[in-house]
């Protein structure tokens, strides 16, 4: 790379939504066509792999505040995989999320990263069901539990 770019949603076919880099995940920013992401030459040079991941804002019914991002598997090279994330469906009153991700035979926590509009990143950690190996995130617009 010889100089410094800036990526809009609309050059790269991409939705707006949350934006993070590879290596930092819990430094999210907004991503749409009036913020764009900065590459720098310094951060990407010819010895760097830059590695970025989008995720859509969803919103509950409540209020537009009431929003957050699924962020995925933060320490995975991909981040929200079909063969690790089952389902993600949203209720039809849109007040909830469940996101049923399948845990392999040795994992004793699964982690997802979710990050609430105008709020924190937060980590949540659950143990996969002994019968169905499986965790069922439920995702309101005041918290994630497992169940």
């Amino acid at each position: 790379m010889k100089r410094d770019y800036l990526v809009y949603p609309s050059m790269i076919g991409a939705k707006s939504g949350l934006i993070w880099s590879y290596d930092e995940g819990v430094s999210v920013s907004i991503f749409d066509d009036t913020h764009p992401l900065e590459v720098s030459v310094s951060q990407c040079g010819v010895l760097s792999i830059c590695r970025w991941y989008v995720s859509p804002i969803w919103h509950f019914n409540e209020t537009d505040r009431e929003a957050y991002a699924l962020l995925g598997e933060w320490d995975k090279l991909t981040a929200v995989s079909r063969q690790r994330f089952v389902s993600i469906t949203t209720n039809t009153e849109k007040t909830q999320t469940i996101v049923v991700v399948q845990a392999a035979s040795s994992e004793q926590l699964i982690s997802i990263l979710l990050s609430r509009f105008n709020s924190n990143t937060e980590l949540v950690s659950c143990p996969p069901s002994a019968a169905t190996g499986q965790v069922n995130f439920v995702i309101t617009s005041t918290n994630c539990v497992c169940s």
